[in-house]
């Protein structure tokens, strides 16, 4: 009897060790489809096969890009050397709202990293609402920076809201919802988002679900076209929910007033001449300029000498910054990415009061 202890209690262990192991392994499969299904799950889209959509994903006519599980653990592993990015308290700058902004006039105030104020026709319109202080679908990962640009409980009353693509730094769940059970603005998405929409605010809010190049008339003042852009969507790490819903940018086009274009998020790439040439140049352009480093990011992204670029291919007459600032999505540092926009425009013999990179809560009108 005593002979075989030491055999029985291995057996005992090993049968333990094998039990744990099975029910962690169950626990993982299970987490990880609740998260595929819920929290993580990915947009929806059902049509005709385009030249940018298979049938089942949405891809990028002219370049392939990498957006597989083992490029986003290459990102992470990379992320070593990081330049400086100061945490701030409380913004220099105070948002300064006119009463009201039509005809020919816009203005535009920075919220934070791609959340913009619009306000044109008429109107308040918000670009890509981000009022959590996490870009990710839990309370973990890039920590805020500093501040919104303008407090939540200052917004006024949104009247329209745009959102260019699923990822969490554009799409920010709490905030859509927060913002739908408060101002009910008309929601405007790219292709398979409406669907994403409804899950997140947990009801069917006032949508409109277009394709590149479609429009919707918001008002008999402003029309607003959904434009093409060199990117992806992605809301988990498994490659069926990859490219499930379009990307975009959109052009807001006031009658006999300005053009403004968004970019939402997008590489370096042509769709910025073809822009120009069906829809004209831009009065004011909203460029993203971070998160292009280590280089083979701006694959997906453009650094400030490609923002300088399409600037230029646009032929706009000012330019507008975002995609930095609040959240340290890569390696660059705050100062390095405001340099490098410095020497692009200088390179480019560009005067710096074109290209304007503003802090969280400067208010900018034209």
């Amino acid at each position: 009897m005593n002979d075989n202890t030491p055999t029985i209690k291995r057996r005992r262990f090993l049968k333990y060790l094998l039990g744990g192991t099975a029910g962690l392994l169950a626990s993982g499969w299970g987490i990880d489809r609740l998260l595929a299904h819920g929290l993580c799950r990915p947009g929806e889209w059902h049509g005709p096969v385009t030249d940018h959509f298979d049938g089942t994903q949405f891809f990028n006519p002219t370049v392939s890009l990498d957006y597989s599980t083992s490029a986003a653990m290459r990102w992470l592993t990379e992320r070593t050397e990081k330049g400086h990015y100061p945490t701030v308290e409380q913004n220099q700058h105070q948002p300064q709202l006119a009463p009201t902004v039509s005809g020919n006039h816009w203005e535009i105030t920075m919220v934070n990293h791609s959340t913009m104020l619009i306000r044109c026709a008429g109107l308040n319109i918000l670009t890509d609402p981000v009022w959590s202080d996490h870009t990710s679908p839990l309370p973990i990962g890039p920590e805020r920076k500093r501040p919104a640009g303008i407090p939540w409980e200052q917004l006024p009353k949104i009247d329209v809201c745009l959102i260019s693509h699923d990822h969490y730094d554009h799409f920010d769940a709490p905030t859509l919802k927060r913002l739908y059970l408060r101002d009910n603005p008309l929601f405007i998405v790219p292709l398979g988002l409406r669907s994403l929409l409804a899950y997140h605010v947990e009801a069917e809010p006032r949508s409109e679900e277009k394709d590149w190049w479609e429009h919707v008339d918001v008002s008999p003042e402003l029309r607003v076209v959904l434009t093409p852009a060199l990117h992806w969507s992605k809301r988990y790490r498994d490659a069926a929910s990859a490219n499930r819903s379009l990307w975009c940018g959109f052009s807001l086009l006031v009658k006999n007033g300005p053009h403004i274009y968004f970019a939402g998020d997008t590489a370096r790439c042509d769709w910025f001449r073809e822009i120009r040439q069906r829809l004209g140049a831009p009065t004011v352009a909203l460029l993203p300029i971070g998160m292009y480093k280590p280089a083979w990011i701006r694959k997906n992204h453009t650094n400030p000498a490609d923002a300088v670029e399409a600037f230029q291919q646009l032929e706009a007459q000012q330019a507008i910054a975002c995609h930095f600032g609040t959240w340290q999505l890569a390696n660059e540092g705050y100062d390095e990415t405001l340099n490098d926009l410095a020497t692009a425009l200088a390179q480019a013999n560009i005067p710096a009061e074109r290209f304007i990179a503003p802090e969280n809560g400067q208010t900018l009108r034209g």
